[in-house]
């Protein structure tokens, strides 16, 4: 038996009883299992029995090989867990045949089963995955892929990839890097399909890349894509950012200029002109301080709700008035339950300052008159809660542009100076 099959190249290993097989069996993981019913110790219906139950060997085909022809023992046999019988004497030819059979069927088996396993991987999965033919035919999608590509009828996988793309409003971004669709991407060009911002929706930004199919025969390609919306977005405000405290520095900056003015042109110190410039450079001077420490507080301010630091209520009213008459605003009210006076909040002094001051200056910056009426309020919401709210009787920030408003430094004043009268 063993020359027999060592001739079609099988991987074979022997057991002289049933305990050795079950061990052997246990190390190897075979892909079949020829087993002889009558054997020292325990015989093959016992053998055949304990490894239907074992995790790893239940699902493994077993060929017995017998040479008792009783229909009773065939009937066991089947009963205990076996696939198939041989009679011994056995037919060579029968014998290969079989054994090619089962393994060819337990190869079919174990591929799907990987396949199953791998479909249902693949649609819990929030990325997209399709399978697109050598002529860009969709011929499968998962959940992930169909939410993104509105793929909703069956009608839509014999479509183009590209061209159901086109319909449901995506651009090929960069175009170069898409010359070549549906080849692998050469280069460092990365593909992206981009459906702009509409009046309801953000734009979405999808990775398009191309994955190599292990054993695939190039007539396919498996597709994937991945939202990459907030890395994209948040490069932008990242951009936004910098581009904002750039403008920011640099135009107190532009007034500091009369200082060279006064070296290069001897202009007479106690002239007009001279104090003109004075001034100029003075209060672009001041305003170039406080833009720095608006940067240097945003910065640090991430360090300013620790638990070890806290803000006693009783100092809220000397704080305001401070932060009141630095702003020159004339009116400020303050209304704060008289159970909570000797109550603290849970950050620090210069977090409770850094969150009044920006409130005020807003306030104060978007009144028609830069004259707000501002109303400050603390109260009780629950046993552990404190609720403080500031208002005023100045513009209000539009309903569109509240998600918004914890973005860094955004603003929604079109033209982008931050000089908003």
């Amino acid at each position: 038996l063993g020359m027999l099959l060592a001739r079609e190249n099988y991987q074979l290993a022997f057991a002289a009883n049933g305990e050795e097989a079950l061990q052997i069996a246990e190390e190897i993981l075979p892909d079949l299992i020829l087993l002889d019913l009558m054997m020292p110790e325990i015989d093959g219906f016992e053998v055949c029995k304990r490894l239907r139950v074992h995790p790893q060997l239940a699902e493994v085909p077993i060929i017995m090989l017998t040479a008792i022809t009783d229909r009773k023992v065939r009937l066991s046999g089947i009963e205990a867990g076996a696939d198939d019988f041989i009679t011994k004497p056995f037919d060579k030819l029968e014998l290969l045949a079989r054994v090619r059979t089962i393994t060819r069927l337990n190869r079919y088996r174990h591929l799907l089963s990987e396949r199953l396993r791998f479909e249902w991987t693949v649609e819990q999965s929030d990325d997209g995955y399709l399978l697109v033919g050598f002529d860009d035919t969709i011929q499968y999608a998962n959940s992930g892929a169909r939410l993104y590509l509105g793929l909703l009828s069956e009608n839509a996988f014999s479509e183009r990839f590209l061209k159901h793309a086109e319909k449901q409003n995506f651009k090929c971004e960069p175009a170069a890097a898409w010359e070549n669709w549906p080849k692998p991407n050469v280069g460092d060009m990365t593909r992206y399909l981009v459906r702009p911002e509409s009046n309801n929706e953000p734009s979405l930004w999808l990775q398009v890349d191309i994955l190599d199919l292990p054993g695939g025969t190039g007539r396919n390609q498996l597709v994937h894509l991945r939202d990459v919306s907030e890395q994209i977005h948040l490069q932008r405000q990242m951009w936004t950012f910098q581009t904002f405290v750039s403008h920011k520095l640099r135009a107190p900056l532009n007034g500091l200029v009369g200082l060279q003015i006064l070296e290069q042109t001897k202009i007479d110190l106690s002239s007009p002109q001279a104090h003109s410039l004075l001034r100029i450079a003075q209060e672009s001077a001041k305003r170039l301080q406080d833009q720095i420490l608006d940067i240097l507080r945003y910065v640090d301010s991430s360090q300013l709700l620790q638990e070890k630091n806290v803000f006693s209520l009783f100092k809220i009213s000397s704080l305001i008035n401070e932060i009141k008459e630095d702003l020159e605003i004339e009116t400020v009210s303050l209304y704060i339950a008289d159970s909570l006076v000797n109550k603290s909040l849970a950050f620090s002094n210069q977090a409770i300052e850094l969150v009044l001051r920006e409130l005020f200056t807003n306030a104060k910056k978007f009144h028609p008159q830069q004259s707000p009426t501002i109303e400050v309020s603390i109260k009780h919401q629950d046993i552990a809660t404190i609720v403080l709210s500031v208002s005023d009787d100045g513009q209000s920030v539009a309903s569109k542009e509240l998600a918004k408003v914890w973005i860094p430094y955004y603003q929604s004043e079109k033209y982008f100076t931050g000089e908003v009268k």
